[in-house]
């Protein structure tokens, strides 16, 4: 698979991930299951990510790490959020070696 072929499904997998995160906060959805969605969703986003460092979409995949971060938080999973803002800092970083800053996130504070 080319960047292009790569950069389409990581785009389609944060679409899908998008869904998943929406469909969890239905009313009926939260009372049964409405965890399960955002699982997923942070599968997806992490999926997404890596299709985006396989294409050296930096800046995007340092996005999707963010999303699926936030979405671990949610889950009070600290370790995955606290990898995730990690792994999104490592590819803002590459995106930008000049060391602009990026404010997606607060792993420190999940280490700690």
């Amino acid at each position: 698979m080319d960047n292009a072929g790569k950069e389409r499904e990581a785009v389609q997998l944060m679409a899908e991930g998008e869904k998943r995160v929406k469909a969890s906060h239905s009313f009926l959805r939260g009372l049964f299951g409405g965890n399960t969605r955002i699982e997923e969703a942070c599968e997806m986003y992490t999926r997404a990510a890596n299709m985006f460092k396989m294409a050296k979409i930096w800046s995007a995949a340092g996005n999707a790490f963010c999303q699926a971060a936030k979405l671990h938080m949610q889950l009070q999973s600290k370790h995955d959020s606290a990898t995730s803002f990690v792994d999104a800092g490592n590819a803002y970083k590459k995106a930008d070696p000049q060391g602009k800053v990026y404010n997606c996130g607060q792993a420190p504070h999940h280490y700690c």
